[in-house]
């Protein structure tokens, strides 16, 4: 397993190609189009956008955890101006591949909203966006590309492609009558294991408990569910980029069910 993600990291490095319009075809093998939607102003004076991703049929790319074979997104916005913050809000994914290689995202189209938070909200937002993707089919390769776009105060009428991006979050802890959410957590030298249990009626043929951990210089490893009836089990280890890890605070953690065919939040640990 580590194996293949070294091979697919070394692979993203060397073939990386830019594009750089703010609406454009990309000459990358399995990347069409991508552009940045504009969107709309809020009430509060944030805004609403979004990053729209046309890949080949077939391909996919992945979702901000993207799991064992997976490639982080990366979205930098150094360059803008009159901009505070951006948050994205990441569409429900699914789950690729078996149980010994597998990934998590989203196939053939992502439209990923964004929740845009400008210095001074009375001033247009001139945004530029460099961004680092993994896109995968038989093969993976890699996609980068700068957009730019100007987001413009009392500007609220609503994209109907953003507002059903957003209405696509993985669903509810309620609306999968997942019940009687359990974390255990066993500390080890190389990290924090943290064993979920819960009951859960089938959500697809392959099913993942993601564990987050929400803390800079924080990852990951998590491994495919195992289901027994309606009860479902699994395990991520939370580990440090470098150095021991002493200790974590358990309201950061998360909990995402993903499964080929749906994803749902859970909430975290502490609930």
């Amino acid at each position: 397993m580590e194996t293949y993600v070294k091979i697919c990291v070394t692979f993203f490095v060397i073939l990386s190609s830019v594009i750089t319009p703010s609406k454009g075809q990309s000459n990358t093998t399995g990347l069409e189009q991508v552009q940045i939607l504009a969107g709309w102003q809020n009430s509060d004076g944030t805004y609403t956008a979004a990053v729209e991703i046309d890949l080949d049929s077939g391909w996919k790319t992945y979702w901000h955890a993207p799991g064992m074979a997976g490639i982080p997104p990366q979205f930098s916005f150094e360059g803008s101006k009159n901009l505070k913050k951006v948050m994205f809000s990441w569409p429900a994914p699914v789950l690729f591949g078996d149980d010994h290689i597998w990934s998590i995202g989203y196939k053939s189209h992502l439209i990923l909203p964004m929740r845009v938070i400008p210095e001074d909200r009375e001033r247009p937002v001139q945004l530029r966006l460099n961004a680092e993707i993994g896109i995968c089919d038989k093969v993976c390769v890699p996609a980068e590309f700068s957009l730019s776009s100007s987001l413009h105060p009392k500007r609220t009428k609503r994209s109907a492609k953003i507002v059903a991006a957003l209405a696509s979050k993985p669903k509810s802890k309620t609306s999968v009558n997942a019940q009687n959410v359990t974390c255990a957590f066993l500390p080890s030298s190389n990290g924090m294991k943290v064993s979920v249990r819960m009951s859960l009626p089938a959500t697809g043929d392959r099913e993942v408990i993601m564990v987050g951990y929400d803390q800079i210089g924080h990852w990951v490893q998590n491994e495919i569910a195992e289901r027994s009836g309606n009860e479902l089990t699994g395990e991520g280890i939370i580990r440090r980029d470098s150095g021991q890890l002493a200790a974590i605070d358990r309201s950061k953690i998360t909990l995402t069910v993903v499964s080929n065919t749906m994803a749902a939040d859970l909430g975290t640990c502490v609930e």
